[in-house]
């Protein structure tokens, strides 16, 4: 796979913890990594290791519920979307994060806003 893009990442944890899979497999790529960092300290996917070319991801779940509902993908090559730190808002009334690319790494919009940074918007989870 050679055009695999962070949205297809997060689809397919989405389509997994829809069926109760414990674990997917995915291309290992940088920017993967950074991400899946982000959703493994929010408690969104319980583990994932780096192998040469592939992320194993194992999900989170509260008994048999996932942790990992949904995803709501913003930032898509052909159109960015950049927030301020005054624009950046709660998701799902706190129960949620969005995920932001911002100078100082990838980080939850509440990091960004305590840094009182902005960045690319990534994606929203919950």
């Amino acid at each position: 796979m050679t055009n695999f893009s962070i949205g297809d990442m997060l689809i397919r944890i989405k389509n997994a913890s829809n069926i109760a899979k414990q674990t997917v497999v995915v291309p290992n790529f940088k920017f993967g990594v950074s991400v899946l960092e982000v959703l493994k300290a929010r408690g969104f996917v319980q583990d994932f290791v780096v192998e040469d070319k592939e992320i194993s991801i194992t999900l989170g779940y509260d008994g048999t519920t996932p942790k990992f509902q949904d995803v709501r993908l913003f930032s898509k090559p052909g159109r960015r979307w950049y927030l301020k730190s005054s624009e950046i808002t709660p998701v799902r009334s706190g129960t949620g994060i969005m995920i932001l690319s911002t100078p100082n790494g990838v980080m939850t919009s509440t990091d960004a806003k305590k840094a009182k940074i902005g960045g690319e918007l990534i994606c929203e989870v919950w």
